[in-house]
């Protein structure tokens, strides 16, 4: 059982509208990876044989257990969220005095870890093409099952791939959140989407115009978004509005396994072995989905630090244009 000084929990600052997670536990976090948490004694939980050193499964593919795997989900065993659904909850607290910030409350949620291989790889272009699709086959079902539930408000998928993107392990894996609030930056996004008719459909037609498109597969879209944080980031969405990437189609969820593959492939002949994060914005499950939203995939490359201007003033600096960083993606 978690001691009750690691139980994660989530702080609130009403001057800057910041949400924090203090997670003590994730400080004993392993690693195998150089400039990671803390060295990693023993074989890789990861591994094909090794999988009493994880939680048991939450879903895996293939279903047969007598199967030989080629992607599992299982609950993180350092996760910075806690599932206390069925647990008797504290009483809530009257909300706080306008400026007056809130008591910390435990974090309530969920914590998954997607591995995404068998074997112990380091890149997503070194797992089959068709076993890369199944693994987001298994994230859609996953979303879409924290979706049902309740007592959460918001659920992403996320990567951190290599060191410097928070990876403190190197074989291939991604992580899986819900929630039971909405975070800041979405519902920024959210506000800032609903000041225009067509938000991601001007975006779509504004990348066509200034050639920032990368690719393009079926309906969805590879693209340089107008104002990039770092050289190379690039968005992966559909032409069409649609909020849920749990509620797509199988020939989407395909479409997302190429373009992934695609771009991280382009990245790494511009930058070898570089490192990146990428995570998926979709709005709240509860509630009516705002018409013209259009649910993304935002792939991040680490390249250029975030120095005092970047974190003081929440404005990036890059040293490369959007035209420049989707021309040299198309080219490489």
């Amino acid at each position: 059982m978690r001691r009750t000084s690691d139980t994660p929990h989530l702080h609130s600052d009403p001057a800057t509208a910041r949400s924090v997670v203090v997670a003590p536990a994730r400080a004993a976090r392993p690693s195998d990876l150089e400039g990671g948490p803390g060295a990693m004694a023993g074989p890789c939980p990861f591994c094909i044989g090794n999988e009493s050193l994880t939680p048991p499964d939450v879903l895996r593919s293939p279903r047969a257990t007598a199967a030989a795997w080629q992607v599992r989900i299982v609950p993180n065993r350092f996760p910075f969220v806690t599932d206390t659904a069925g647990v008797p909850r504290p009483a809530r607290v009257p909300p706080a005095a306008p400026g007056i910030a809130a008591a910390p409350r435990v974090a309530h949620g969920v914590h998954d870890c997607v591995v995404e291989s068998p074997r112990h790889l380091r890149s997503i272009l070194d797992i089959d093409a068709s076993a890369w699709a199944t693994v987001w086959d298994l994230c859609r079902e996953r979303l879409a099952m924290l979706a049902a539930r309740e007592d959460l408000a918001w659920v992403t998928l996320f990567k951190n791939s290599g060191p410097g993107a928070g990876a403190s392990l190197e074989h291939v894996h991604s992580q899986i959140v819900g929630v039971d609030f909405v975070p800041p930056l979405i519902a920024a996004e959210l506000a800032a989407a609903t000041r225009v008719p067509d938000p991601f459909g001007d975006l779509l037609r504004d990348a066509a115009a200034e050639e920032r498109i990368v690719s393009a597969t079926g309906d969805l879209v590879a693209m340089v978004p107008p104002a990039p944080r770092q050289p190379f980031e690039c968005w992966i969405l559909p032409r069409t509005a649609e909020a849920f990437f749990h509620a797509t189609t199988p020939d989407r969820v395909r479409g997302v396994a190429d373009l992934t593959r695609e771009v991280v492939g382009r990245l790494d002949r511009l930058v070898p072995r570089g490192d990146y994060n990428w995570w998926l914005h979709q709005p709240p499950h509860a509630g009516p989905p705002p018409a013209a939203w259009h649910w993304h995939l935002e792939i991040l490359p680490r390249i250029n630090g975030l120095a005092g201007f970047e974190l003081g003033s929440g404005c990036h600096v890059t040293t490369m244009s959007p035209r420049e960083s989707a021309r040299l993606l198309r080219d490489a």
